[in-house]
């Protein structure tokens, strides 16, 4: 090996030896874009959660605010369109849409039976009826196979059917409400079979003054 190369194997020799110093601000300017592009993100992120309901698939419904009044109709309006639906499944068989009966079947519309004391209608709702009754002038379930049978609804569900049906067809009378339907089925709890005409008419004498 002659001198020159021998210079040029100390040459590299040193290099290996020395590490070249990074230069200077190399990663200052990558850190900073990073950061911005960072915080880019979170802003947009915050801004895209706001404008779409913090990702919710259905909007939020915008709360109206009722007066006591306007609520309670509302209420009220709920509670006869779920008497009337079962009004048109379990009873339009036989009183028909309108109320008006037909054939062997008693008229609701005008009745007293229906609007006088919401006891009579009720506890008719709760154990069935049975025999001869008279309703505006006529007579009705003179065929000793027409008997209504108890009904198998819950409190809420006799309530809305009998405010319905006092409230239908040109009928204007005070709403029942669930606990006036569990105080009426305490009051029957010992009618074991289906209610006549005559045994209403005892207990609610009051209700049937002037028929």
């Amino acid at each position: 090996m002659d001198k020159s190369d021998s210079a040029l194997v100390d040459v590299h020799a040193k290099l290996g030896r020395e590490k070249h110093p990074p230069t200077k601000h190399f990663l200052h300017a990558p850190l900073v874009f990073v950061f911005l592009f960072g915080c880019l993100i979170f802003f947009c992120a915050i801004q895209l959660a706001h404008s779409t309901n913090d990702f919710q698939l259905h909007p939020p419904v915008k709360e109206v605010s009722l007066t006591p009044e306007e609520a309670e109709a509302k209420r009220m309006e709920r509670k006869l369109a779920s008497g009337k639906k079962l009004f048109n499944s379990r009873c339009a068989t036989c009183h028909n849409l309108d109320g008006k009966g037909k054939d062997l079947f008693p008229p609701l519309a005008g009745s007293k039976w229906v609007t006088s004391n919401p006891g009579i209608i009720t506890k008719i709702v709760l154990k069935g009826l049975k025999g001869e009754i008279e309703v505006l002038g006529k007579k009705y379930g003179t065929s000793a196979t027409v008997i209504m049978p108890p009904q198998v609804l819950n409190n809420r569900e006799i309530a809305n059917v009998v405010s319905y049906a006092r409230n239908a067809w040109g009928n204007d009378a005070s709403e029942v409400t669930e606990e006036q339907v569990a105080t009426f089925a305490d009051e029957a709890s010992s009618q074991n079979e289906q209610w006549t005409g005559d045994q209403l008419k005892d207990l609610y004498k009051d209700a049937f003054k002037g028929d």
